[in-house]
């Protein structure tokens, strides 16, 4: 039971200063609540503007357009798309080499781990991870990072994974048995495509200077992979570094047969660099010769031969064959390719007095031609 208030007068006074407390309080809250839910879509005694109503429909508008975006992005990706999608991952991964290339390296395991779980994709993070074991020549810790990576990262980053097995191969061609890195290449070909792991071995055997397995490498994968003209140049590339420059020319016979007739050119001029590059200079030039007494008019060939020559250092032979193509009765437009390269040459390599002689001899010519049209 409650009791009994005994003065009433001391009451009336705290009763009212209450219900005008309250009240306060009650026209406090409903103002702000009024215009808070007014905000918020809610309305007291108000009408909606119609700002409220647009607002919905773009929404709705914006719903479908996304339903339509994500319909589009569920069709199949035409060859131009999908090859813009891996220039854009190359792109991705050479931004990320550089920020780490300019950042501190890790220089602990604990910060390596941290590393990894954070970015899990990244074959730099792991490949730094296995460089710095080696560094202190604790290898079979590097294998279990390389092992862990391949495990780690997703199946759709390809490239990352290459990486990381391409870097196994390496491991195992310097610190490992035979046995090892062929066990290591058996579980790369079946993890990866196939043609990029057998073309990285020619890489590896070529800095081991393993010529008996290099050999045995290139049979296996022109075997498999002879419809290729890429695969017989990288062939005959890895042969001429490391001195097998016969079985190198060989090669090039072999591919000559082996392809079509429209691959002949483009791979003989590509030999012919390798050549010049590798192996020998005179017999690069035989190979140009060979090209251009067929191929008189294919200015290509010519651009490519003299820049060949220039790469090595011989000017005076550049100089030489691009006197050799203005005298030619090319068409015009060739002319004019085949001049301006000649200008050009003497604008780098000859005196102000050779550039002058180029362009009296482009002179006579365009005044030659302006004569047979009169």
């Amino acid at each position: 039971m409650l009791k009994k208030i005994k003065s009433k007068k001391n009451v009336k006074p705290i009763i009212y200063d209450i219900k005008n407390t309250f009240n306060n309080v009650n026209n406090y809250n409903s103002t702000e609540n009024k215009s808070r839910l007014s905000e918020c879509g809610f309305f007291w005694n108000e009408i909606p503007t119609l700002s409220f109503c647009e607002t919905k429909g773009s929404s709705s508008d914006s719903e479908d357009e996304i339903e339509q975006k994500s319909k589009q992005k569920s069709k199949k990706l035409n060859t131009i798309e999908r090859r813009e999608q891996e220039k854009q991952r190359e792109r991705e991964i050479r931004q990320r080499e550089e920020a780490l290339a300019n950042n501190q390296l890790p220089n602990s395991v604990d910060q390596f781990d941290r590393l990894v779980l954070a970015r899990p994709n990244s074959s730099i993070i792991w490949l730094q991870y296995m460089a710095y074991y080696l560094q202190t020549t604790e290898i079979e810790k590097a294998r279990a990072v390389a092992r862990r990576a391949v495990k780690t990262i997703n199946f759709r980053e390809e490239s990352e994974k290459l990486n990381v097995w391409n870097a196994w191969l390496n491991l195992e061609s310097k610190f490992g048995t035979s046995e090892s890195l062929n066990d290591v290449f058996q579980e790369a070909v079946r993890s990866n495509d196939s043609l990029k792991i057998y073309s990285h071995m020619l890489i590896v055997h070529v800095e081991a200077g393993r010529q008996i397995e290099l050999e045995k490498t290139i049979n296996t994968i022109i075997g498999k992979f002879k419809q290729i003209p890429e695969i017989w140049i990288n062939c005959g590339e890895a042969l001429l570094k490391i001195g097998l420059k016969d079985k190198s020319r060989h090669i090039m016979q072999r591919a000559l047969q082996s392809l079509p007739a429209s691959e002949h050119v483009n791979l003989m001029v590509r030999f012919a660099i390798m050549e010049n590059k590798f192996g020998d200079k005179e017999r690069s030039q035989t190979l140009f010769e060979q090209i251009l007494s067929s191929y008189p008019k294919r200015v290509d060939i010519w651009s490519c031969y003299v820049d060949s020559l220039i790469k090595s250092n011989d000017i005076d032979i550049a100089r030489r064959v691009l006197e050799r193509t203005v005298i030619q009765t090319l068409p015009p437009r060739k002319m004019k390719i085949l001049f301006k390269k000649f200008i050009n040459f003497e604008e780098q390599y000859g005196t102000q007095e050779s550039v002058n002689h180029v362009q009296q001899m482009a002179a006579e010519y365009v005044e030659k031609q302006c004569n047979k049209n009169v």
